[in-house]
């Protein structure tokens, strides 16, 4: 059973992200269409959990792949993957990987 869990944190952040896309192109749609290629990448790396690029640096078991200007962070579990956080990929990703789970 390859199934995709959320932390409430990659939940806000998704949110937020779609909130955002909306307002800046104007679009709704455009946005529900993002959010869906995020969906759609995330079952097909918890098919293969293994796919994803390690991040040591990061955490034991971090994995990550890129979805547009976004890198959605992972870690394998036994049913699936727990999907973490998702950032933007032009911030200081380590730095705000830190923030998110070291406070």
């Amino acid at each position: 059973m390859n199934q995709v869990f959320r932390t409430d944190q990659f939940r806000y952040a998704l949110k937020e992200i779609g909130t955002y896309i909306a307002k800046e192109s104007g679009s709704r749609t455009i946005a529900i269409d993002f959010l869906y290629r995020i969906d759609e990448k995330c079952q097909a790396y918890a098919r293969q959990s293994g796919m994803g690029e390690m991040r040591p640096d990061l955490g034991e078991e971090i994995r990550c792949f890129p979805v547009g200007s976004y890198v959605v962070f992972y870690h394998p579990v036994e049913q699936g993957i727990m999907l973490i956080a998702i950032i933007h990929g032009a911030r200081d990703i380590p730095v705000v990987f830190q923030k998110l789970f070291d406070s």
